[in-house]
């Protein structure tokens, strides 16, 4: 064989193996790592990766670097720590199981004391985004710890840095079992094209505005019992219409408690009745607005907002907003915790402190390429600390006309009204308007087409029935709780009762009562 047949047959062989040839070494893992599981996407996990590996060589002259475990969403890293955290606590008392992650059912037991005495580890550090109530049922599980990062930081946890509520809402753990590393705030994103395009035209500013007859076909929502985030948006919309429904918020009749309860599940079913298709979660809700597949949708805001710039970028155009429903809305605290039996417990804690630093907080808003700010991705979510909206930080802001605190004193998160209820919100949607959502949509489409529910009241009255009342809700809720089947029971019955109300709604709107 001549050479240039041999060169011809080597050539393929040299064209592959080149590239791999002259790519550099992988970088060695550094010598510690802190275990971090969280629901956070891949943007959040790279940006912090760099920052804190820059941070740790500089405070702690190490080279450290962070573990990502991402098993799911908030639900899933829920389900994976009860399994983990009873499996351990099986193992250290020679048991096959234990209900001490019961904290209600083992009230007084000897095994949940010795649980919250032990070290019992599921080889995690930290917790880090979700929402606060995930994280307050965490702790009171025992599964979070405090690091002493209050005793070490107290300036952090004054009034006018991070402070103990805001708009009613908890933004860190008093125990220190846990701490606000962000906020968000739930609301509306709309597509500015397709609003104008509305008849009659005109804003979206509230959650009424979403029920409204001129939406029918123009919204999308996303299913509550397939995401987090819209079950609270949902207990945002009940909330609101609590407020608004009685003379004293603070202190309201049982007669004003039922009257805005059914308000506010009323306002529920007509966006969900205008709503062309359920999402099942909720950025591909947001993502189906920035399409242009609907005018609007609940979402949460640092979806909107990290949607708006992807289309910016694509089009040329804002097409996209993020709407801040006027009255409806407060803010949530996205925590970040150490869990109990944390191998690496001083990187943990390191961690923590970090993210909530200010250093790790510039993350959160600051514009790709800003000094101390991200380097691949825009975050766009709102740093929980107010001193980071001071000027000198504004300045280099995604959101720099943002003010969080200025929305959140429109509205108080009053707990003690729908937090004992926030289990039953997402399954009672789920039978009374998503289950039956045909009968749902017939129902409404003749109630829009006779002119709208003051024309045909009897047929207003028949849509809005709820299978349940406020005064029942707590105990419809436990029994809901009992068992699997018992909750399969009662979906199944609330979305038979509603179709049959739905049903005789359409007929009394198309008789024109």
């Amino acid at each position: 064989m001549t050479m240039r047949r041999w060169l011809l047959l080597a050539l393929p062989v040299v064209l592959i193996a080149l590239p791999f040839a002259l790519r550099p070494p992988p970088q060695p893992e550094p010598a510690r790592q802190v275990i971090v599981i969280t629901p956070h996407g891949e943007a959040i996990r790279t940006e912090f990766s760099a920052a804190f590996a820059a941070w740790a060589r500089r405070e702690l002259h190490q080279e450290v670097g962070i573990d990502w475990r991402t098993p799911g969403g908030t639900g899933d890293i829920l389900r994976y720590l009860d399994d983990r955290f009873s499996e351990a606590n099986a193992a250290r008392l020679g048991r096959r199981s234990t209900s001490f992650n019961d904290p209600k059912a083992a009230t007084g037991d000897a095994d949940r004391a010795a649980f919250l005495a032990s070290n019992d580890s599921v080889g995690i550090d930290v917790f880090f985004g979700g929402g606060e109530f995930p994280y307050r049922q965490q702790a009171n599980k025992g599964y979070l710890v405090d690091g002493g990062i209050q005793r070490e930081h107290p300036e952090w946890f004054s009034p006018s840095v991070i402070p103990r509520e805001l708009s009613g809402e908890r933004m860190y753990d008093q125990q220190g079992r846990y701490y606000g590393a962000c906020i968000s705030a739930f609301g509306i994103a709309v597509h500015h094209d397709r609003l104008a395009g509305l008849i009659p035209p005109g804003p979206i500013e509230t959650w009424r505005d979403l029920a409204e007859p001129r939406l029918a076909g123009a919204v999308v929502v996303a299913d509550p019992t397939r995401s987090g985030a819209i079950a609270t948006a949902f207990e945002r919309v009940l909330q609101s219409e609590l407020a608004q429904a009685a003379a004293d918020p603070d202190k309201p009749t049982a007669e004003e408690l039922e009257r805005g309860w059914n308000a506010g599940w009323d306002i529920l079913r007509r966006i969900a009745a205008n709503a062309a298709w359920v999402s099942d979660g909720a950025s591909k809700a947001v993502r189906a607005v920035a399409r242009g597949d609907a005018a609007a949708g609940m979402c949460i805001d640092f979806h909107a907002r990290a949607e708006s710039e992807w289309s910016t970028i694509s089009s040329g155009a804002t097409r996209l907003s993020f709407v801040v429903p006027r009255a409806g809305t407060s803010l949530s605290a996205d925590p970040i915790a150490l869990l109990r039996g944390s191998p690496n417990r001083d990187l943990g804690v390191a961690f923590i402190r970090f993210v909530l630093s200010e250093d790790g907080q510039r993350l959160w808003n600051y514009r790709v390429g800003e000094p101390g700010g991200p380097q691949r991705y825009a975050l766009r979510r709102l740093p929980i600390r107010m001193d980071l909206y001071a000027d000198q930080h504004r300045q280099h802001m995604s959101d720099a006309t943002v003010d969080p605190f200025a929305d959140a004193a429109r509205f108080t998160y009053r707990g003690k009204l729908t937090g004992p209820l926030y289990s039953l919100i997402a399954p009672l949607a789920k039978g009374a308007i998503f289950d039956p959502r045909d009968e749902l949509q017939a129902a409404w489409a003749a109630i829009c087409s006779a002119g709208g529910p003051q024309r045909v009241p009897q047929a207003a009255a028949a849509f809005a029935r709820l299978p349940t009342s406020y005064a029942n809700a707590t105990q419809e809720l436990a029994e809901l709780q009992s068992t699997p089947l018992r909750r399969l029971e009662m979906t199944r019955r609330w979305a038979d009762t509603a179709r049959l109300n739905y049903r005789e709604a359409r007929q009394l709107a198309v008789e024109g009562r």
